[in-house]
């Protein structure tokens, strides 16, 4: 608690220092700033104090969370900076809960296990909202474990009734936990990445760059989506560039050095000189917000200029200033030094950390942060030549080298357990077959046998009724393909039936676990016939492709790079990247995501002219032809090719990818700003909805297509015949029951 009031007084001096109005101060002459300047750097070089906010809907619960019945609970985790002292850490929890069923009704919080306080309401409804503080130390596995508990009691026993249906408590998606951390408790390049936010903003050095900035570029953003952030690419301001300044404040020592008063008076101004930059730079401005940067050695020249020339203005109005700018340009910006070949490194800008990735270690760069090798970059420099996943042993992983290690859970009513894995796991050529899932269970105090089922991305592979003898018991469940994603999420549900022995015992939790042994088991990868498997193959060695001018466009055309790229199930660490110059290139020899670049041959269902789209299947009809469209993209599997692959072309400006997305079921896509449009396999007759839902299997879609002339004309033949052998087969059934009445009759 010290630590973090004596945090709070640095920044609260900092901002007496930095803070003041402008205007007053230009009519101040300049020979009065004299050691101020130095004295307000001075304060500035002090250690910056980081400040976050993690709300629930960020962490992708996007509706309300409702505990009802006699007791429910929920565990959320909320990731802060592992192994960090947290400042002024605050729990803002949102909520309202229902009472129409009466009786006694309450609800906890928690937090990492300490109760932060308990309300039982008596009203018939209201809000459940709160604010609290909650205890401030380092987090070692770097998440606060926030715990809601609600238990409804409506009548005198515990078991006079089971399901008050009236009485719950829902969690709102605007709770958020909102904290602070010294910039220098971040030391190593491991708590770094645990310190990312949610939205993560990688910065280039500029909107034109050169292949291998690009290649590095698209590959930690593809990585950082793949890890469930949304990524924000920007880049270096120039000279010449317009930027709004409304929330710039100019200390008012230091209003009269040209670099800065040319950013006081507010509003949008256009950057006139290197020196405008640096103090953009030294006055923390949005555009130099960053968490990771391709650090390339355009960006260390530019940020070099920049400094250079902001410090000769500041060292020219004020000699005792020198000292300051040295430490601020050594420690307050580091990222404008240089980043040697194949380094991974911590470094400042504007007195933040950012981990600096040099281009040629990008690729490494990608293994190191997948969960495997993160928590061994203790360091703050990295030589990075290679940090990979090994490759898989025979036809089976564990599910422990995945992610989440096996482990046990104590369940009175319900436990959850899950894990995840990439596509890319699987050694080349493989996709997942089957799960092997061994778990034990201890016996309960009641006969009926608790049940574990196993899901997928939320489909519902299996379930099984579980001896509960403590024994290992296996449950087998095949993966379709159709479950398949990029990353996938496994989740194992163990239920039991509470039993209180007629209201004289509460119900307790007896434990349950998923054993070390489980695990994924694999097979060779089907031939591709449309996005799903088509996935599976993206998913090991590819070849991605753009066109030269996306190079020119970088800030524009990389998310939909990244987008698409996660989308499409590419490993990043095991893809190759070609920049083309044509408007068409050979199809590679392995499978390819191109981007704006026909294939030499094939692709040849759907036509993208201007702002026209057209759509044939594989019998050259045509399903679709519409002008007047604008952007949106069209995904097409091309699976006629001695390799299969993705070719991906935009119309206008194309999709505004904004969200994740994933491509589904079907082989040719029409995708907007809110993902897949519409999706259709074109090599047959089966269309999707957004969802993936077959068009001809709801809405009476069925009837449409049995009463069309297609259908006479190319099923009808079939229809006939299952019609006539059927009637043959009624005849002779109802010739038979006739005989034997007739021999009734006789005898």
């Amino acid at each position: 608690m010290k630590n973090t009031k004596t945090a709070l007084s640095r920044n609260a001096m900092i901002a007496t220092l930095l803070a003041g109005t402008v205007a007053p101060v230009l009519l101040v002459p300049q020979e009065s700033h004299a050691g101020a300047i130095a004295d307000t750097l001075a304060a500035g070089t002090k250690d910056r104090v980081i400040t976050r906010k993690v709300t629930l809907e960020e962490l992708g619960i996007g509706t309300p969370v409702a505990l009802g019945s006699t007791g429910a609970e929920r565990d959320i985790y909320i990731p802060v900076p592992a192994g960090v002292e947290l400042i002024d850490p605050t729990l803002n929890f949102e909520g309202r809960y229902l009472r129409a069923d009466g009786g006694q009704t309450t609800y906890t919080l928690s937090a990492d296990d300490r109760v932060l306080l308990a309300r039982s309401p008596t009203d018939d409804g209201g809000a459940a909202d709160t604010s609290i503080g909650i205890d401030g130390a380092a987090r070692d596995n770097g998440f606060v474990h926030l715990k809601v508990n609600w238990s409804s009691a409506t009548g005198q026993y515990y078991c006079d009734d089971a399901r008050p249906i009236g009485n719950m408590l829902e969690i709102e998606p605007d709770t958020y936990l909102e904290y602070g951390y010294a910039a220098s408790a971040v030391k190593d390049i491991s708590t770094a990445w645990s310190a990312l936010p949610t939205e993560v903003t990688l910065l280039v050095s500029g909107s034109r760059l050169d292949k291998n900035s690009y290649d590095a570029a698209w590959r930690l953003g593809t990585a950082l989506q793949r890890d469930g952030k949304t990524v924000r690419t920007i880049a270096l301001p120039k000279v010449g560039d317009r930027i709004d300044t409304a929330a710039l404040t100019v200390p008012p020592s230091l209003a009269g050095v040209p670099a800065f008063k040319s950013l006081a008076g507010g509003g949008e101004v256009q950057i006139a000189s290197e020196a405008e930059i640096g103090a953009l730079m030294l006055l923390d401005a949005p555009q130099f917000s960053a968490d990771i940067a391709v650090a390339d050695g355009a960006m260390a020249e530019q940020l070099k200029a920049a400094l250079d020339a902001v410090s000769a203005e500041i060292v020219a109005a004020d000699g005792a200033a020198s000292a300051a700018v040295a430490t601020i340009r050594q420690d307050f910006n580091a990222l404008g030094q240089p980043v040697g070949s194949q380094t991974v490194g911590l470094r400042t800008l504007s007195g933040r950390p950012v981990i600096a990735v040099a281009p040629d270690a990008a690729n490494a760069a990608v293994g190191l942060f997948d969960t495997l090798w993160r928590q061994s970059a203790v360091s703050g420099d990295l030589t990075l030549a290679a940090a990979a996943m090994p490759p898989g042993a025979g036809d089976a992983i564990a599910l422990g080298a995945l992610g989440k290690a096996p482990s046990q859970l104590d369940v009175v009513a319900r436990g959850d357990w899950s894990t995840q894995f990439d596509l890319g796991t699987a050694a080349p050529g493989k996709v997942p077959s089957h799960l092997e899932l061994n778990v034990s269970a201890a016996p309960g105090a009641t006969a009926t046998r608790p049940v574990a089922s196993v899901s997928i991305n939320g489909y519902l592979l299996g379930a099984k009724q579980l001896k509960a003898d403590g024994t290992p018991e296996q449950i087998s469940v095949a993966i379709p393909a159709y479950t398949l994603l990029p990353r996938n999420v496994i989740n194992v549900e163990f239920q039991r039936q509470p039993a209180s022995d007629h209201c004289r015992e509460v119900p307790q939790a007896y434990p349950v676990a998923v054993l070390p042994d489980s695990r994924v088991v694999f097979k060779d990868a089907p031939a591709a016939d449309g996005f799903t498997t088509l996935v599976a193959k993206l998913a090991g060695d590819s070849e991605v492709a753009v066109p030269a001018a996306w190079l020119d466009d970088a800030l524009e055309t990389l998310p939909t790079v990244m987008g698409v790229a996660d989308a499409a199930g590419i490993a990043p660490a095991r893809a190759e990247f070609a920049v083309v110059d044509t408007v068409t290139a050979p199809v590679p020899d392995k499978p390819f995501l191109f981007f704006d670049i026909a294939p030499e041959k094939g692709a040849d269902r759907v036509s993208v002219t201007g702002d026209k789209i057209t759509i044939d299947s594989a019998r050259g009809e045509r399903l679709f032809d519409a002008a007047g469209l604008s952007d949106v993209s069209v995904a097409e599997a091309v699976l006629d090719q001695s390799q299969p692959g993705l070719y991906y072309r935009t119309v206008g400006a194309g999709a505004d990818l904004g969200k994740p997305f994933s491509f589904g079921r079907g082989d040719v896509a029409i995708i907007g700003e809110s993902g897949v449009l519409t999706a259709l396999n074109a090599s047959g007759s089966t269309v999707y909805a957004a969802s993936g839902a077959p068009l001809d299997e709801s809405n009476g879609s069925t009837l449409r297509l049995i009463t069309s002339p297609k259908f006479w004309l190319e099923q009808a033949p079939w229809a006939l015949t299952t019609l006539i052998i059927g009637g043959f087969i009624v005849l002779v059934l109802l010739a038979g029951i006739a005989r034997r009445r007739n021999r009734d009759k006789r005898d």
